[in-house]
C-alpha cells in the first residue's frame, strides 16, 4: 500500500509530522544522548519535542540550527525554558554535529549530505524527507541512507536511520 498524505498530521506542510515529533521524542528518551543536534529548525515544533525529551532524561541538550530570521525567532520562543539553542545559522557552521550523539538531518537538501559526513563515528542520524525533494536539482535521500547502511522507513515523505560508520 502507498503512503497517502491524509494518513500523517503536521502543524502545517513544512514541519515534520506529529509521528515523526513522537518518534524523536521516544528515541532521545531511549538513547539519552549528551549532545542533540537538529538541522533546520523551522518553527521549532520537533526542536521542542527534542528538547523536552533531554529535560525528561535529566540530561542532554539540543543545538538546532535555522537561517531563516522569522523561522529561527518562532523557533527560539517555542524553546524558551528547555536545554535547548537555536542559532541563526547553517547547518556548516555548527561544530558540535561533529560531537553529536543524535542528529536529526531536516536541512535543505542541499547541505543533506555534507552533514552526515561529518557525524562523528557512533552517532544515531534520524534523516527526515527521504522519500521526496524538495529541491530538483537533488533526488530524495532514500539511496544516500540505504548506502550508508541505514534503513529507510516508507512514510509519506519517508525517513531513514542510520549509526554513522565513519568510512564515507
Amino acid at each position: 500500500m502507498e503512503p497517502r498524505k491524509e494518513d500523517w498530521t503536521a502543524p502545517d506542510d513544512a514541519a515534520a509530522e506529529n509521528e515523526m515529533q513522537e518518534l524523536l521524542y521516544a528515541l532521545v528518551r531511549m538513547l539519552k544522548p549528551r549532545i542533540v543536534v537538529e538541522t533546520g529548525a523551522y518553527l521549532g515544533h520537533s526542536t521542542a519535542r527534542l528538547g523536552l525529551a533531554c529535560a525528561a532524561n535529566g540530561k542532554g541538550r539540543v543545538i538546532s540550527c535555522e537561517p531563516n530570521a522569522d523561522y529561527w525567532k518562532e523557533a527560539a520562543a517555542r524553546c524558551v525554558g528547555l536545554p535547548v539553542e537555536v542559532r541563526r545559522c547553517k547547518s556548516e557552521e555548527v561544530p558540535e554535529l561533529e560531537r553529536a550523539d543524535f542528529v536529526f538531518s531536516d536541512s535543505d537538501y542541499k547541505y543533506r549530505i555534507a552533514e552526515i559526513s561529518r557525524c562523528k563515528k557512533g552517532a544515531i542520524v534520524v534523516v527526515h524527507d527521504t522519500r521526496i525533494s524538495y529541491d530538483p536539482n537533488v533526488l530524495p535521500l532514500e539511496g544516500l541512507v540505504s548506502d550508508l547502511g541505514g534503513l529507510t522507513f516508507n512514510t509519506y515523505r519517508g525517513f531513514g536511520i542510520l549509526i554513522r560508520s565513519g568510512t564515507h
